[in-house]
């Protein structure tokens, strides 16, 4: 089923009041009564843009509509401002901007350009233009009571589409809820916030890998809460897309805990108390005395739990939602799930080479607030080809490996 074919789709008259929720990112609010904003500064090139509207502000700046003068199309610029004051924040930023760089696919939100600088030396904000999507899932559900099954097909197919794209580039998300799922009326979603992303790397300590893990409680896996498995996989992600399809069918959070303990109640009153073997492999010793103390609980049907819910759509949500993580498919087993019989197609499902270590080299080791407005640099340079060769055939020096982008590093299907 081509995206056209859909006989309902979600009206922009009931996307149109939340277009100013939009995020691309963390931490952004409603800005309507926002009139006036100074929002570029002495950037050259600002002059490309016509500033439309401020739609959200937030801790890490501002978002403004905007209409591209070169092309005449709209675009989303989030201005972040005083990237460099702290620095966990700066390499976080880095972070994001170089996987979306490198994580170009249809169902991901896309960085079409990233503003140059005054000054390589001493520029402290900087302005990411993504392209304009006009609401968010989060919204989407609670705007819409009678989405039909083509709307809950469509809506995980482009989710496990993305995960796909994500996990065979060895990329984990780690902060998938309905907020991080962009939305435009035609009922294209994309998935946005890479800021907690992490390369998995075959030589990386898991144990410094995830010591940072912040996600949304109510979307993280069983083996998040209380650090239960020694080995975390993409089996994260796939549950945290559980969660979310499951909130699409019901208009409601699934397991909404309001610690990690009720997080575990509320997971295992749905699943039942995991077996013996499961809780032998948990690795946290009050974890393991919490479920093995627990009393022992029955399973409840999906169809109980999910009533007047397609029951194909239900048996793929059941195996997105296995408490261990080894019973979970990956995004590409479940794309071959029998519900999307008539829409999957393996030519439309692309996957990407695993990203080099040298991309990620600066996580490796401790740098300097100059070493990442270095890197930061280096990465908006890739929005300007002509700079960006000059720079890499300049004779100017630098102690970090920068790998020339591989523009055929990622092959797609269209």
């Amino acid at each position: 089923m081509q995206q056209d074919q859909l006989k309902k789709v979600v009206s922009f008259s009931m996307i149109a009041p939340f277009v100013c929720k939009v995020c691309y990112g963390a931490g952004f609010i409603n800005a309507q009564d926002i009139k006036e904003v100074e929002f570029f500064t002495e950037y050259g090139d600002a002059n490309r843009y016509k500033i439309l509207e401020v739609v959200g502000k937030g801790s890490y700046g501002v978002v403004c509509s905007a209409i591209d003068t070169h092309t005449g199309g709209k675009v989303a610029i989030k201005k972040i401002h005083d990237i460099f004051e702290h620095i966990s924040d700066a390499i976080r930023i880095l972070r994001e901007v170089k996987l979306l760089r490198l994580l170009r696919h249809p169902d991901i939100v896309e960085i079409k350009r990233i503003v140059l600088p005054p000054s390589k030396r001493e520029f402290k904000d900087i302005y990411v233009v993504f392209e304009l999507m006009e609401s968010d899932l989060h919204q989407v559900i609670k705007a819409n009571d009678d989405l039909t099954r083509e709307h809950y097909q469509f809506f995980l197919y482009q989710m496990l589409r993305a995960l796909k794209y994500m996990h065979t580039a060895n990329v984990y998300h780690r902060d998938l809820k309905p907020k991080n799922i962009l939305a435009n009326a035609n009922c294209k979603l994309k998935v946005c916030d890479f800021g907690l992303a992490r390369v998995a790397f075959s030589d990386a300590p898991t144990t410094t890998f995830w010591t940072d893990y912040v996600a949304t409680r109510w979307y993280r896996a069983p083996e998040l809460c209380g650090s239960f498995f020694s080995k975390y996989t993409p089996a994260i992600d796939v549950w945290s897309i559980g969660c979310i399809f499951a909130e699409v069918l019901t208009g409601k959070p699934l397991f909404p805990g309001k610690s990690v303990v009720h997080q575990l109640d509320l997971i295992t009153d749905l699943l039942g108390t995991p077996s013996p073997e499961t809780i032998a492999g948990v690795r946290n010793d009050k974890a393991r005395k919490y479920l093995m103390e627990m009393r022992k609980k029955s399973p409840v049907p999906f169809e109980q739990k999910f009533q007047n819910a397609d029951p194909l759509a239900l048996r793929l949500l059941q195996r997105l939602l296995a408490f261990d993580p080894k019973d979970r498919p990956t995004a590409q087993e479940a794309l071959a799930d029998p519900f999307f019989k008539g829409l999957s197609k393996v030519e439309r499902e692309p996957s990407c080479q695993p990203i080099s270590k040298l991309e990620f080299e600066f996580e490796r080791r401790r740098v300097t607030k100059d070493d990442v407005r270095e890197l930061i640099y280096r990465e908006i340079l890739e929005y300007h080809p002509q700079l960006l060769k000059d720079y890499m055939n300049g004779t100017e020096g630098t102690h970090f490996l920068y790998p020339r982008l591989n523009r055929n590093s990622c092959f797609f299907f269209y």
